[in-house]
């Protein structure tokens, strides 16, 4: 009842019996569900992967030809007609009827444009595989954020469980203590320095229920909880061990097909087909066109007449710009300078890649052999504080002893569960580098 009670007042994270029997039960593979469906980031992400998608169908629209209607009314002035010179004054020709109307529908299909409708639909399905690849590495590390909140509020819970237990003993040497002191065996020394080391420990219980409530917030929002509701991480802190024929060559070979990797790699060809693209500029154009439209007056072809009149144009049409050739020099400059600078990045972001896996590979197995140094020290510590609590009451070692090896015991079990925490943790940054998390 006494431990009960000392996590009630002392932490402020477990409230009451019942709100720790409300709390949800929650598995990693559970949060990571909650996120890819509640994630703001991820709905952020699956829009622009529906608006890349709309894009490669209005780059293809452009295949289709191209109609217009128009419309006019007006009224005409009279004419003036100067017969003596600017400088005399005109004779208007006087017309019958000012007004003038017309409609008619035009239409152009392209026949070929230097091939720049293919390149503007391969520059969108590019940017669509851009957009994918981006969409593909922001799960990952929502995951991997996850991830990290789930097993902070599980170390937190964790370091609750042992320090509330420490205290549950260091209140019973506490109690023993004092009766010693009562007794007049032990100095007042002795009891000021356990009221003390009780103190300290209530306040870093404190402290860690405080980080522990921060990972719950964090958490809670990945998953699109509101951040009062109460989970319980059920996970053990088990280590995931990285299978024999997995070695650091076979994650180097992995991060080839990694998000990163492959969106470095489409950078570079969309700054390829913008190269290109601007080559295209500089090529002649083809295309079928029509007209027909319906007008008053017919003063378009001679003789003229006051009266509406119905024209049909059909034929093909070419243009060249010439001014593609001087203006767009620089432009096509700078296109290949970006696709040399895109290819460097490239480059960049595999050395990154190579980077990251190496210190995640290395951390990973670090973790492990702290995991057994950890357990030797557990081991180590425990036997240390039996003999130093025996001699201690036998009034053979000081209080301060007995302090420093319940210190050492209670850091020794705290390394454990980092070891095994961040162990777990640099397994799934692993699998986060090279897109497999």
């Amino acid at each position: 009842m006494r431990l009960f009670c000392v996590i009630v007042l002392v932490s402020g994270f477990s409230v009451s019996a019942q709100q720790l029997q409300d709390s949800i039960p929650l598995r990693l593979t559970e949060a990571w569900e909650y996120a890819a469906q509640y994630s703001k980031e991820i709905k952020l992400k699956q829009l622009e992967e529906k608006i890349g998608a709309e894009d490669v169908l209005d780059a293809k629209n452009q295949r289709l030809p191209e109609l217009s209607t128009h419309a006019s009314y007006g009224k005409l002035s009279n004419i003036p007609v100067f017969t003596n010179g600017i400088r005399e004054k005109a004779n208007f020709i006087p017309l019958e009827d000012h007004s003038t109307y017309g409609a008619g529908v035009e239409a152009y299909f392209n026949i070929y444009n230097g091939g720049k409708t293919n390149i503007h639909i391969d520059q969108a399905k590019t940017k669509q595989r851009l957009i994918n690849y981006l969409a593909e590495e922001s799960r990952d590390q929502i995951k991997y954020e996850v991830a990290s909140a789930y097993l902070s509020l599980q170390r937190g819970l964790l370091f609750e469980k042992l320090i509330a237990k420490n205290i549950y003993s260091n209140q019973e040497l506490l109690d023993q203590i004092t009766k010693l002191y009562e007794n007049g065996v032990v100095l007042k020394s002795d009891l000021l320095r356990a009221k003390l080391q009780l103190s300290k420990q209530q306040t870093q219980l404190l402290e860690v229920t405080n980080n522990a409530k921060l990972a719950h917030q964090h958490l809670n929002i990945l998953m699109g909880f509101s951040e009062e509701t109460p989970v319980k991480p059920i996970d053990t802190v088990k280590v995931e061990l990285i299978q024999e024929d997995q070695d650091y060559a076979y994650y180097l070979n992995e991060a080839k097909s990694a998000p990163l990797s492959k969106a470095a790699e489409t950078q570079v060809t969309l700054s390829e087909l913008e190269e290109q693209d601007l080559k295209a500029g500089k090529l002649p154009k083809l295309g079928l066109f029509g007209e027909y439209m319906y007008s008053y007056p017919q003063i378009r072809l001679y003789p003229y007449e006051t009266a509406p009149y119905l024209l049909g144009i059909v034929g093909i049409r070419a243009s060249y710009d010439i001014s593609a050739l001087y203006n767009d020099k620089h432009k096509e400059l700078a296109a290949a300078l970006e696709v040399e600078r895109q290819e460097v990045e490239k480059q960049q972001v595999d050395d990154d890649l190579r980077k990251g896996i190496k210190a995640a590979y290395q951390d990973y197995h670090e973790d492990l052999q702290n995991i057994e140094v950890a357990l030797m020290s557990i081991e180590q510590a425990e036997e240390n504080y039996r003999i130093v609590r025996q001699t201690y009451f036998n009034q053979l070692s000081l209080l301060t002893d007995l302090l420093d090896a319940d210190n050492q015991l209670l850091q020794a079990r705290f390394e454990l569960v980092n070891s095994k925490i961040a162990a777990r943790l640099h397994y799934y940054q692993l699998l986060k580098i090279t897109g497999n998390l």
